[in-house]
């Protein structure tokens, strides 16, 4: 059972989040169905629960529900949560965003569920798997083709800059890739791309292991940007960061075949600002928009 005076200001905030009237979020109302919260809007609302203490280990424990989420925080250890202002990656955790370790150099590779680390010979069966399966291999490298896996396994560093396994912290277990490619340090530029396992994407929790990938490799390379090509088939999972999380600096029309149609291809890209130093941690449309027309002044 929820606490009424819990349970009131926690659905306010929410509201606050999602930019949508607090009426609006009775308990019954699915997050992804009903409020429609592609992978960066269900990253915002994992960051802000795992803020308030909330620890959900794997994606099983997700909320489903109004309800189910602030029950959650009802029966989270009370913490005091400020929306909007002070330094941070919007949507990266506050105690990733701003922790300072005992040598402050070291990089932080771990969010609360997911650990990136370092491509060994062991992990090339399953980056293989998710570059050819029917569920994840359309949206990736190969666009639903097969490469045998010799040729898979020769070309995985080609063009590379950095790139991790991200695993699971609770057993280890491989979940999906992110890879930066198509580096050019000398114009202080590169790309970022990711895949998961179907279990994991749209939950919020992949988002939050490539936003932090990101700010790693702004805090390790001389990078004035990160680009992001996003097909339109991935586009209604993220449009969401569009001028918030990211920024569109181009559209090529009618650009990939698949499934019988042309797909336009999204070109974005992220800024140092974007995802250190002045970034809201839990800025909604209607803050970023604000945000914006005080720096135009």
């Amino acid at each position: 059972m929820t606490t009424a005076d819990n349970v009131v200001p926690a659905r306010a905030e929410l509201a606050t989040l999602l930019d949508v009237p607090a009426e609006s979020l009775i308990d019954r109302v699915s997050l992804r169905d009903e409020l429609a919260l592609d992978s960066l809007a269900q990253m915002r609302v994992l960051t802000w629960l795992q803020s308030r203490g909330v620890r959900i280990a794997v994606e099983a424990g997700l909320p489903k529900t109004v309800g189910e989420l602030l029950a959650l925080v009802d029966r989270a250890p009370r913490f005091s949560v400020q929306i909007g202002g002070g330094g941070g990656m919007s949507g990266l955790p506050t105690r990733l965003a701003r922790t300072t370790p005992p040598d402050p150099l070291v990089p932080v590779l771990e969010t609360p569920v997911f650990r990136l680390m370092p491509v060994t010979p062991d992990d090339v069966g399953f980056l293989y798997a998710l570059a050819v399966r029917p569920e994840t291999g359309f949206r990736w490298r190969y666009r639903g083709s097969v490469p045998p896996i010799e040729r898979f396994n020769a070309e995985l560093w080609n063009q590379v800059l950095l790139q991790f396994v991200v695993r699971r912290i609770e057993n280890d277990e491989p979940v999906g890739q992110v890879v930066a490619y198509g580096d050019e340090l000398s114009l202080r530029h590169t790309y970022v791309g990711a895949v998961f396992h179907p279990a994991v994407t749209g939950t919020g929790l992949a988002a939050q292991a490539v936003a932090l990938f990101a700010r790693h490799l702004f805090h390790t390379f001389p990078l004035n940007k990160i680009y992001l090509e996003i097909p339109g088939i991935n586009w209604p999972q993220v449009q969401s960061g569009q001028n918030h999380l990211f920024h569109v600096e181009g559209v090529l029309r009618e650009h990939d075949y698949y499934a019988g149609r042309l797909w336009d291809k999204y070109i974005c890209a992220l800024y140092p600002e974007d995802v250190t130093g002045d970034g809201l941690l839990f800025e909604t449309g209607r803050q970023h928009r604000e945000r914006q027309v005080g720096r135009a002044d």
